[in-house]
């Protein structure tokens, strides 16, 4: 195999983060390498330079202090400042260090002992198969463009967070638009535009936009905020009642939480990705987007293997390093005949290693296409006619009129407030008394809100409808008509709306504690089923040794599988996160949690002890939250910290601002961890760098800290919170249960309610973990967890969604539920009618939908920035005829 061309040595590595190496590779990403030193050659060119002697003995002073202190990027971007001649002069083309450290093929200089035997390959063949294989993984125009695209997610998921408490990863749209982007700039671009590059957008973009969920911006912020004299008591250092942080305190809040959750992440990639394989739908799926986008086949690092030779002492280990295997899809069959041939005594080693597989091909001979499950479960087909001229521009049109269909519809209720709360139910029942104004049931036609039940899917969003029909269509009128609340029904503290909240409640924490127990047991019943094998693998390798010694003659090379033998290779040495920066870095960032947490909350009474005691149990349901992820494609992250209020009622009992603050403190760790191990799923399939990925999940969060809060004083400021248009339902959730525990009593009879509904949806979840359990043991897939599991599984209604349909308005709802019903049409349509006047846009199957649908939700979380700023400036509606004052507020 090559060596990388880049040759850099180790001891700058680290070093590659620099600011001026971010603007240095945007103007020159194509630099080759020099295996040079730069204290060496900064010595040679400032002396070089026509300056004057003091300014030239001050310059070698600071160059001399760069070399230890700065990469070798930075010394370049200097000399072209200086000197723009002399550094574009060939002689001083210098390779980024990111080359040295991301590059999928670098050559790693290992002890011998430690060193792995390769098997010959020809160079030619693997630049044929991976066209990509010598592009950069971390570049600063991927993380440039990702956080671009980040701060565009962060602005739509705080405005749908403080709104509905919707939060989405959306790794495929980000991946999507990175390519899109790069794409119409491909004349420009002197470097291609590679999948691990795009892997590292993805990551980047994806850190910057769901900050808002994991530093409680639509959850724990506002609960600090809605809090009472009677929740936050008066003391000698503090008002009580309400808690309002300032910006600079939110953004300490944001850097104590923002970083811990990466570092959790780290060990239990190994774990979970390469030992285990756990499927991660949506990392998975994020991975096939990408791989079609660039022609690029999924690939994964071989298993490793054992080679027992006639002298029993010598056991060398055989991998294919620098040359990827590529796995089909959901292939059981290839998996099932090795372990057929290693119980029949076939020696697996004689199937050559460090080939590529072929392509998928249906029986015509043609490409088949990959099948994507999507965020929320749904499957759907893409193929490379997907990114022909033709239907990429069809694409890219869809997405763009989607945009801007939203768009405008978002500029028009601002004006006309009545065209985001349409009183249909009025004009339909022709009843006296308004069924919107006074039992919340309108309409909101909102673009958005279809596309999220088109990317939610239909049995998603029909568990909504249901829980809207149960909450707000039977139990709000009872409560309201025995007079079981005193309020009117929109008031979510005396009216029907706070009532039903607990019922929602129960639900989320009965479904969130069977989920968790099942993830616990699967988990057991794995590791146990590991073992076994192991110890038979053992076995058997012992009577072979034993055997061949026997006979007392070198017997043939034969191979038998070690306990590592159902692994994926890992990725090579100076592509993982070394042990010595994840242990600093858990560490540091641990303390400044507790550092910061401290200066935040020092006069709310928040005991130093309580913060270590919630970042490690954040760290321990965070270990609980990544194998639900990888196993179901749900993050738990409501439900992990839900269980740590339930804990921190003990510990500091009758603190809500405490029992809050723990809460949101794992709920960080756990959203951090899953965001990374999703992409890290993505980069294993793909064979990108790991240290790459968790580089951009660190930058993009460190972003996010400012963006985030920026986005969050911005709508604080202009809007009421909660209020007409932001009810921030998240919170009265999180309040309310840290009200509970700490004491306060439930609402009149809702407990009978809430036991009730919390055990029909509890043995609901276990019926769908017992059925997703056995067909995960039963599959040996790594890329589905659900095949073979009874269709009608998929049918029960999922407690979290019925819950959200019911603490959420139904006007928002049926909106999701109208998405959920074209996205099971256009499911039904494209099988159908594939021949007729429609075939070019079914032939493009449900991603073209989902791309209708991602326009539809980026158009109103963009141009709800518009609205924020006329908002801000004052700029009154152009008319509020129509408008419930409930519903909306015009001004």
């Amino acid at each position: 195999m090559p060596r990388a061309r880049c040759t850099i040595s180790h001891q700058y590595k680290a070093k590659a983060l620099s600011l001026p190496c971010c603007f240095f590779s945007l103007l020159h990403p194509h630099l080759t390498a020099l295996p040079v030193d730069p204290l060496l050659l900064s010595l040679s060119l400032s002396l070089s330079l026509s300056i004057h002697p003091s300014l030239r003995s001050f310059l070698l002073f600071l160059l001399a202090s760069i070399h230890s202190l700065c990469c070798l990027s930075s010394l370049h971007l200097l000399f072209s400042f200086t000197s723009p001649a002399l550094a574009a002069s060939h002689s001083l083309r210098i390779r980024l260090p990111y080359c040295r450290i991301f590059t999928m093929a670098t050559a790693v200089d290992t002890p011998a002992d430690l060193q792995l035997q390769q098997q010959p390959s020809s160079p030619t063949q693997i630049n044929e198969d991976f066209p990509h294989a010598d592009l950069p993984h971390f570049t600063w125009r991927a993380v440039v463009v990702g956080i671009l695209i980040g701060t565009l997610l962060c602005f739509t998921n705080m405005y749908f967070g403080l709104q509905t408490g919707w939060i989405s990863m959306m790794s495929l749209q980000s991946s999507l638009l990175g390519f899109a982007l790069f794409k119409g700039a491909k004349r420009y671009l002197k470097v291609p535009f590679g999948p691990a590059e795009n892997i590292v957008l993805q990551s980047v973009a994806v850190a910057t936009g769901t900050m808002p969920l994991a530093a409680g911006f639509v959850g724990i912020i506002p609960a600090l905020q809605m809090m009472t004299l009677a929740d936050n008591p008066a003391t000698a250092t503090s008002a009580g009642g309400p808690f309002f942080l300032s910006t600079g305190n939110m953004i300490l809040w944001s850097l104590a939480i923002a970083f811990f959750g990466v570092f959790i992440a780290v060990p239990l990639r190994r774990q979970v990705i390469i030992k285990e394989k756990l499927p991660f739908p949506s990392g998975t799926a994020t991975a096939q987007m990408i791989g079609v986008l660039h022609n690029t086949p999924l690939v994964h690092r071989g298993p490793v293997r054992r080679i027992v030779s006639g002298d029993t002492d010598s056991l060398h280990t055989t991998t294919d390093e620098g040359i990827r295997r590529r796995r089909k899809p959901y292939s059981d069959e290839k998996e099932a005949d090795e372990e057929q041939a290693l119980d029949a005594g076939t020696p697996p080693h004689k199937q050559p290693l460090g080939q590529v597989a072929p392509v998928d091909y249906d029986r015509n001979g043609e490409e088949a296409p990959v099948e994507i499950k999507g965020e929320n479960g749904e499957n759907f087909t893409l193929s490379k006619e997907f990114l022909q001229d033709d239907n990429w521009r069809l694409n890219m049109i869809a997405l763009g009129v989607s945009f801007g269909i939203s768009a405008l519809y978002t500029l028009l209720s601002y004006f006309f407030p009545v065209v985001a709360s349409v009183p249909v139910f009025d004009w339909l029942s022709g009843m006296t008394v308004s069924v919107a104004g006074t039992w919340q049931w309108f309409l909101t036609p909102s673009f958005s809100y279809v596309g999220q039940g088109v990317i939610m899917g239909f049995p998603t969003t029909a568990s909504m409808l249901l829980g809207c029909v149960v909450g707000w269509g039977i139990l709000s009128p009872i409560v309201t008509k025995k007079q079981w609340v005193t309020g009117p029904v929109g008031s979510s503290t005396t009216g029907a709306r706070g009532w039903i909240l607990w019922i929602s409640l129960g639900v989320m924490i009965a479904e969130a504690i069977v989920s968790l127990l099942g993830v616990i047991v699967l988990s057991l019943i794995a590791h146990y089923r590991r073992r076994v094998r192991e110890t038979r693998r053992a076995e058997r390798r012992a009577a072979l040794e034993a055997s061949a010694a026997s006979r007392g003659t070198e017997a043939d090379a034969f191979s038998v599988e070690n306990e590592d033998d159902d692994e994926d290779e890992d990725a090579p040495i100076d592509q993982l996160v070394p042990l010595k920066l994840w242990v600093c870095g858990l560490l540091l960032s641990t303390a400044i949690c507790l550092l910061l947490i401290w200066v935040v909350f020092k006069d709310q009474h928040m005991p130093v002890y309580a913060t270590l005691l919630a970042v490690f149990l954040g760290c321990i349901l965070s270990v609980l939250g990544v194998r639900a992820l990888g196993s179901t494609d749900l993050n738990p992250v409501s439900g992990i910290g839900k269980v740590s209020q339930f804990v921190f009622a003990g510990v500091v009992p009758g603190g809500i601002v405490a029992n809050l603050i723990a809460g949101g403190i794992a709920e960080a760790g756990a959203q951090q961890a899953g965001d990374l191990m999703q992409d890290l799923k993505t980069g294993h399939l793909l064979a990108a760098s790991p240290k790459a990925q968790f580089y951009a999940q660190l930058i993009g969060s460190l972003a996010s800290v400012f963006i985030s809060t920026g986005v969050y004083k911005l709508y604080s400021s202009a809007y009421e919170l909660p209020g007409p248009e932001f009810a921030v339902p998240t919170a009265k959730v999180w309040l309310d249960l840290a009200r509970l525990v700490n004491g306060h009593s439930l609402p009149y009879n809702t407990a009978p309610f809430i036991w009730g509904f919390a055990a029909f949806f509890a043995v609901l979840t276990l019926i769908t973990v017992i059925y997703s359990d056995v067909a995960f043991l039963k599959s040996r897939s790594p890329h589905g967890s659900t095949r073979g599991r009874p269709r009608w599984v998929s049918w029960i209604p999922s407690g979290i969604a019925f819950a959200i349909g019911m603490y959420n308005l139904p006007n928002f709802t049926l909106a999701r539920f109208v998405g959920g019903v074209v996205s099971l049409w256009w499911d039904w349509h494209c099988k159908k009618y594939a021949q007729d006047r429609t075939a070019k846009y079914a032939k493009l199957g449900r991603v073209f939908l989902i791309i209708i649908a991602s326009g539809f939700v980026l158009g109103e979380g963009t141009f709800s920035i518009l609205n924020l700023i006329l908002k801000t400036a004052k700029v009154h509606s152009a008319s509020c005829v129509g408008c419930y004052q409930s519903a909306c507020s015009c001004n």
